[in-house]
């Protein structure tokens, strides 16, 4: 037996920034000067490649699971798809942490040479190739030997200009990025369900940071199924990590509702004690698997559900000290979460 919600999900419509409102607009006039100083077409000079697709002139949002890449738009307007979501690992090193910190760097400026925009360097070569002259010049008046300061003058501006490239390649096996349209589409509604989770947490009651954790895993795992061939098998369990996903999301906005209720009584009481409160305790996490077990989300859902029911059940029994002669409603209790399964992204027909 289910029942509809308390507070149903909303639209899973991904938005930058949303835990920093203002941030985004910030952003945006950092952005724009640069934006309309390469749109011109003049002669050669200084400018950045911008709006023509290769995220030069992208922002960057980093999370608490990786980040998101958004692109940055000559209007005002809030893009909608991102050009890239990178998942880390649910328990990352700290070299995948420097490696998601190295990979959300600010792009460094192009100097272009030619109005057709075919010859340039980077700002970093640049600087490097100033500095080798200055310092190696000065280092060779000084006595050291042209057969080792040439080759030394010319060895940094290289280096400046290839090694950060052959670095984005070894970093970017630290996390699962996905870049294709359809599976940045599909990426959407799994990211709207961990940041609503995410909202939900209030660092103090353990099944919420137990349902953040897991939906990090789910997270990793579904971007590593959305890197992989689009097989029939593939589809199906998609479809299981959403409803599971929607499921853990509910369920964790109705337990911050029931506490947050709980709270307000015990406020308007002017004491807590003597409250009975049951939760079942915290599910253990798991070492990271292949995939996370279906059974594990349910068993996290099914805590949640727990203690949104004892909040309900504290809330109830606060109301009935206020007014002796109030009794509580009876509710129909059955092995319902009370959140429905999402209608699914992936029709099953597709399939066949």
């Amino acid at each position: 037996m289910t029942t509809a919600p308390h507070h149903p999900l909303p639209d899973p419509e991904l938005r930058p920034f949303t835990s920093e409102p203002g941030r985004w607009q910030r952003e945006l006039q950092q952005t724009q000067p640069r934006i309309k100083a390469s749109a011109f077409d003049g002669g050669p000079g200084y400018r950045q490649e911008g709006h023509r697709g290769e995220e030069l002139t992208r922002i960057d949002e980093r999370t608490d699971w990786g980040w998101l890449r958004w692109p940055a738009p000559l209007s005002e307007e809030t893009p909608v798809v991102p050009l890239q979501v990178a998942v880390l690992s649910p328990t990352p090193s700290r070299t995948a942490r420097l490696a998601g910190r190295w990979l959300t760097r600010r792009p460094p400026l192009r100097i272009y040479f030619d109005a057709r925009y075919r010859f340039w360097i980077t700002s970093t070569t640049a600087l490097a190739a100033f500095a080798s002259l200055t310092l190696v010049g000065a280092a060779m008046a000084n006595g050291l030997l042209p057969d080792i300061g040439l080759p030394l003058m010319l060895l940094i501006p290289a280096l400046a200009e290839h090694l950060p490239g052959r670095l984005d390649a070894r970093a970017q096996g630290h996390a699962r990025i996905i870049r294709h349209e359809t599976g940045l589409r599909e990426m959407q509604a799994f990211i709207v369900c961990h940041q609503i989770i995410q909202a939900a947490d209030d660092h103090e009651t353990p099944e919420l940071a137990q349902a953040v954790e897991l939906g990090h895993h789910l997270l990793w795992d579904i971007a590593g199924l959305l890197t992989q061939p689009a097989a029939s098998s593939v589809r199906v369990r998609l479809r299981t990590c959403q409803d599971l996903f929607t499921q853990l999301a509910c369920q964790a906005v109705e337990t911050r509702a029931a506490k947050q209720e709980r709270d307000r009584r015990i406020t308007r009481t002017g004491s807590g004690e003597g409250t009975a409160e049951t939760t079942e305790p915290a599910v253990q996490s798991a070492p990271e698997p292949e995939l996370l077990p279906d059974a594990l989300i349910e068993e996290a859902t099914h805590a949640l559900h727990q203690a949104a029911v004892a909040y309900r059940a504290a809330a109830a029994h606060l109301q009935q000290l206020d007014h002796p002669g109030w009794s509580p409603r009876p509710t129909a209790a059955g092995p319902g979460l009370g959140c429905p399964t999402a209608p699914s992204a992936h029709p099953r027909g597709a399939d066949q």
